[in-house]
């Protein structure tokens, strides 16, 4: 498969605001080439759980019905919470500030879930992204990528809102 022009990566708002925040700008991002594709592709296999558009409208879906229960908002706080911790280690953030983020993850409502969309040229990130091992993948043939830090210079962001 030829290089992609863009990546696309499903994030929520609530990411957003506590890597702009506390992580200098800079970004955990879970990428593919493609923002949707068909579910009969035989060429392409992306499962909705690896296919941005799929991951976005789950969010909308979830924050519509108001679900306290949502896998995918159970899944991002554990995610936030995870990469808090790696942050903590790293001495990106201080105690301190990993006490107020793990208050902020914890008491944030469904809706500061929104998704977000990210759009990055493939070209700005070469540099910084890595493969995604098969095992790790939502299908072992799924196109997948990952950036572990994505500078907020090197993409654009779309938000969906659900009106």
């Amino acid at each position: 498969m030829p290089d992609p022009l863009v990546l696309y990566s499903a994030n929520t708002l609530l990411a957003y605001r506590i890597n702009e925040r506390y992580y200098h700008q800079n970004h955990f991002a879970w990428c593919a080439p493609f923002f949707s594709v068909s579910g009969d592709s035989i060429d392409i296999p992306m499962p909705p759980s690896s296919t941005p558009c799929d991951i976005c409208r789950k969010y909308l879906d979830d924050i519509q019905r108001q679900d306290r229960h949502s896998s995918s908002i159970h899944n991002n706080r554990e995610g936030l919470r995870s990469g808090m911790a790696a942050k903590r280690e790293a001495g990106v953030i201080t105690p301190e500030q990993h006490q107020e983020i793990e208050r902020i993850v914890s008491e944030a409502s469904v809706g500061d879930f929104r998704p977000l969309l990210y759009i990055i040229p493939f070209n700005s990130v070469r540099d910084l992204i890595q493969p995604v091992p098969p095992h790790q993948k939502a299908h072992p043939f799924s196109p997948e990528y990952k950036i572990e830090d994505l500078p907020r210079s090197r993409f654009d962001v779309l938000d969906w809102q659900w009106r």
